[in-house]
């Protein structure tokens, strides 16, 4: 496998090109798994509010395992390996659902793979950032080709599940995440002895810059408002492909009008870093915010196809403008020693504790209400948008942390 080495400043360089292999692979599997998890949990016979259970008992761990992971990969400077192993997690535990059959089996595979798949995102957006800021190729020319290929697969899944039923969906996944495994590996190496040099000298330092970091004001702030955003999607991702079955939708047109926000989404990642330098990352997540709050509006009230379509576009919105946003406060607001931690710490409070705290309160809420769940997620968006526009008037800009001088990013 070849180190990591220097190469011309352009988003075509061999690294960017390795990083949106590895997007794109891991998009193949979320194409999927997103719009039908939920729907093929119903399938194997687990009750809606079994199926918040599951997801939202996936979504807590997340509080442990990625601080744990991304801390390690920070002080051993090398996140290359342990997104390896977590991949390898991952694949193994969808592998081995092709087989298990009782709701046990099928919850304690699903939570493992799901937290693995949790732990490995943050390693990924870190490794991503730290390359296009030392080579300056565009971060979102890296990671729209998730988008695209998460896009792609959506419709291509809904026709599979249209055309074969639900039988499809757990054999999909396994191609899908052996890809990934596969782009992972190839990703580039770090330089020999990095890693024996690093790990018992900074292991003390991460962690007290770590503590350092969660007792900013202003990092808690950003916390809160990138949260509430995100999470604020959860009852669309565990619950808005189930639902609109239950409205009529075939798996076709689901599996049809889920990408068009990643449509969306993959066009304002391709200009991401004009959008950075004309807005700023704070105002980024105030308008994704205002997304949300538009989106889960609409889509509260079963409103007609059209509307639905229109809510979908917004994902631009409410996902890419805050993700983009919350990437580039982290990068410079983080140094990049600590960058793997600091993105950990945002999937704990996104994926974790706000998102899994807003998955399991739908499992009940839309067995009694419906789709009206969706007013929930409206009130989060406010809630984001108030911390978004407070984070802005306290934010002066820079690094947040004090720490040690800024280190040459020598390896992934």
């Amino acid at each position: 496998m070849s180190s990591l080495v220097p190469e011309s400043r352009t988003h075509t360089s061999p690294n960017a090109l390795r990083l949106s292999l590895a997007w794109a692979a891991w998009g193949s599997s979320g194409g999927i798994y997103t719009p039908f998890f939920g729907a093929w949990l119903a399938y194997k016979g687990i009750s809606p509010v079994g199926i918040g259970a599951l997801l939202s008992t996936g979504m807590f761990l997340r509080v442990i395992v990625p601080p744990i992971t991304a801390i390690i990969a920070d002080a051993r400077n090398d996140r290359r390996s342990m997104m390896i192993m977590l991949f390898a997690i991952q694949f193994v535990g969808y592998l081995a659902l092709n087989w298990m059959m009782t709701p046990l089996q099928i919850f304690v595979l699903a939570v493992t793979s799901n937290v693995a798949g949790g732990a490995a995102g943050p390693l990924m957006e870190s490794v991503s950032t730290r390359l296009a800021e030392r080579f300056g190729f565009d971060y979102g020319h890296v990671r729209r080709w998730n988008s695209i290929s998460f896009a792609v697969c959506n419709l291509a899944s809904g026709v599979a599940i249209s055309s074969w039923g639900m039988v499809v969906f757990v054999p999909w996944l396994t191609v899908s995440l052996g890809l990934s495994f596969a782009a992972i590996c190839w990703l580039p190496a770090p330089p020999p002895g990095a890693r024996k040099a690093q790990l018992g000298v900074r292991l003390g330092a991460t962690l007290a810059e770590a503590r350092e970091l969660i007792g900013s004001g202003v990092f808690l702030l950003f916390l809160l408002a990138a949260s509430f955003d995100q999470g604020s999607h959860a009852f669309y991702y565990s619950y808005g492909g189930l639902h609109w079955r239950s409205l009529g939708y075939s798996g076709a047109v689901i599996g049809a009008i889920w990408p068009l926000g990643i449509v969306a989404e993959a066009a304002l990642f391709s200009m991401s870093l004009r959008l950075f330098r004309a807005i700023g990352p704070t105002r980024l997540l105030t308008l994704g915010a205002i997304g949300c709050i538009v989106r889960w509006t609409i889509l509260s009230f079963d409103p007609p196809f059209a509307l639905v379509v229109f809510a979908q576009f917004l994902h631009g919105a409410s996902y890419a403008l805050a993700h983009l946003g919350a990437m580039y406060f982290i990068l410079k607001s983080v140094p990049p020693r600590l960058s793997a931690t600091a993105q950990s710490l945002y999937a704990v409070f996104s994926n974790g504790i706000v998102m899994g705290l807003a998955t399991f309160a739908s499992g009940p809420l839309y067995a009694a209400y419906g789709g009206r769940t969706y007013l929930l997620m409206s009130a989060m968006g406010v809630v984001a948008a108030l911390c978004a526009v407070w984070l802005g008037r306290a934010w002066h800009g820079g690094r947040i942390t004090g720490g040690g001088a800024e280190e040459v990013i020598d390896t992934i």
